[in-house]
This record gives structure tokens, sequence and C-alpha cells, in this order.
């Protein structure tokens, strides 16, 4: 595993009051949910509290739910989180894959900047390892490259 971490931007240019989407996938909820708990506690923790949660069944709804926020709410950053574990079937393939190209897709053709938090695994002891803040970290520093 990469040892690789992001660095804090310096967020004092950045408003407090922006508005974070934050959709998880209740697919592996007990992960899912703990993921989007970290990530929210670290906005609050850094001085962002204006946080709108939003819930989807399934990886697939995510890009829908995405292209939604973008059409009908004000919103300056779109976080995606979900938790993806391989079986035995080839499902595992399409779900990340198409799930996560929507979700450039949206990147690429809005003015929102969105984080792809997909944590993608073998087994839950790797996804227990992957469990961080790293998106809500990633999403601050995209809003700050956004508006350079």
């Amino acid at each position: 595993m990469s040892h690789y971490t992001l660095q804090e931007s310096d967020y004092s240019n950045l408003d407090k009051n922006i508005k974070v989407a934050i959709i998880t996938a209740q697919f592996n909820i007990d992960l899912t949910n703990e993921l989007e708990r970290l990530n929210k506690e670290f906005l609050i923790q850094k001085g962002f509290e204006n946080i709108s949660i939003y819930k989807v069944p399934w990886a697939y709804e995510i890009p829908g739910m995405a292209k939604h926020i973008i059409d009908t709410k004000d919103i300056d950053l779109i976080i995606c989180l979900w938790v993806v574990i391989k079986w035995d079937t080839p499902h595992f393939d399409y779900v990340c894959s198409e799930s996560a190209r929507w979700i450039m897709n949206l990147t690429i053709n809005s003015k929102i900047p969105l984080m792809n938090g997909i944590i993608t695994c073998f087994s839950e002891k790797q996804v227990i390892e992957r469990l961080k803040p790293v998106y809500a970290l990633s999403g601050l520093n995209t809003l700050v490259a956004y508006n350079q």
C-alpha cells in the first residue's frame, strides 16, 4: 500500500460557508457510514459546517444523485463515497469502472468539483486500513485549485 499522504493546503482563502454535498452509497453500510463520518468530521474540524448528506442504495446511483445535485442545488463541492469489495464475479469490475467513469464525466462537464471517494478492495480488512478522511482533504485541495 502506498504511503503517500495529501498535504493540507492553506484553506484561509476558502470561504468556510461553502456548501458541501456528501453522497454515500449504502451497500456495505457499516463501512460506508464510517467513511462518511470520518470525512464529515474532518470537514467540520476544518471549519466547514455547511454539509448536506445524501444516501443512495448502490454505487450506480451515485452519479445520478450527483447530477441531480448539480442541476438543482447550490453546492460548491460534491464528495462521492462508497465501498466495493471484490467477490467471485466480475460484477466488482463493472460497478467500479462504470460508476467511476460517470463521476469523471460529471467532473469534466460541471463547474463543481466532484471527488470520487471509491474504496475498492479484496477484503474488509483492506477497507478498514483505508478508512481515512482523505476524500474530504482531496475535495478541499481540488476546490482550492478550482479557485486559483
